[in-house]
């Protein structure tokens, strides 16, 4: 019945012997910091063998609480349950609250992300399909691979420590997001009919490249119309990064800044 009413379903092994056994080894361990600590400010002297055995002793008496846990059977409700927890405590809850959020919130910015270039690339394709140009193999190949790399590091985001108390969006479909996508292709869409009115001017109309059919000629046009997409890729997944409060920055991910750093250098 528990599990049919809660939203993700959390199986908690419970062992009172082990639990117990882990309580004592754990307060066993936190007296004899707190004796090195007072035998610090006393003396500088060393701290006594029997300290050192007893916190060995501890130590040794968690590991084997740990090890026996695993040997635990589990029960109708770990099978029933998608998470199952061998700490012996309710921390998982919040470790699973953290961790969902952050894949959420990337989930978010992927197709955010996703619906942004669709509209880009359609728009630059119609432009040039207009003029009769079209983009080249290598040009397709190096945005591809943009794209992935950063794809790939968006993903590395971490969940930071501390649970926000604000909820992210539950759907990509919220008001939010979709005005988010509408705004920022509008300034795209101003970019990029500006850069092909401005290189359109600068055609040649006997120019062999404005066949459709034809082989692969660059020209003014498709340079320019390549260079913005790979700016307006790049763009998208720097404004669309939301980071704090539910994941790590984007001056936190060292390797999504690093990458984008790269892209506006090259």
């Amino acid at each position: 019945g528990a599990l049919k009413m809660a939203h993700v379903g959390i199986s908690i092994v419970s062992v009172p012997d082990l639990e117990a056994k882990q309580r004592e080894a754990l307060k066993g361990m936190s007296s004899t910091k707190e004796d090195k600590k007072t035998a610090k400010r006393k003396s500088k002297k060393k701290v006594h063998s029997a300290k050192k055995r007893s916190l060995e002793e501890s130590l040794r008496a968690l590991a084997e609480a740990e090890e026996e846990l695993n040997f635990v059977a589990l029960g109708d409700a770990s099978i029933a349950s998608p998470f199952t927890s061998r700490t012996m405590s309710i921390k998982c809850t919040k470790d699973i609250l953290q961790r969902g959020r952050c894949t959420l919130v990337t989930m978010l910015q992927i197709y955010k992300i996703l619906g942004v270039n669709c509209l880009v690339n359609a728009l630059v394709l119609t432009r040039l399909h207009m003029v009769g140009v079209k983009q080249g193999d290598r040009q397709l190949t190096v945005v591809g691979l943009v794209v992935a790399a950063l794809f790939y590091f968006i993903t590395r985001g971490q969940p930071l420590p501390s649970l926000s108390p604000k909820r992210p969006p539950s759907s990509v479909l919220c008001k939010q997001t979709l005005l988010s996508i509408i705004m920022q292709f509008g300034v795209h869409f101003a970019c990029i009919m500006a850069v092909t009115h401005l290189s359109t001017l600068h055609l040649d109309p006997d120019d062999p490249s404005l066949v459709p059919d034809g082989p692969f000629n660059p020209n003014i046009l498709n340079t320019a119309t390549f260079i913005v997409t790979v700016l307006a890729t790049v763009n998208t997944f720097v404004v669309n990064y939301r980071g704090r409060p539910y994941m790590q920055n984007l001056s936190e991910n060292k390797l999504m800044l690093r990458s984008v750093q790269i892209c506006y250098v090259t």
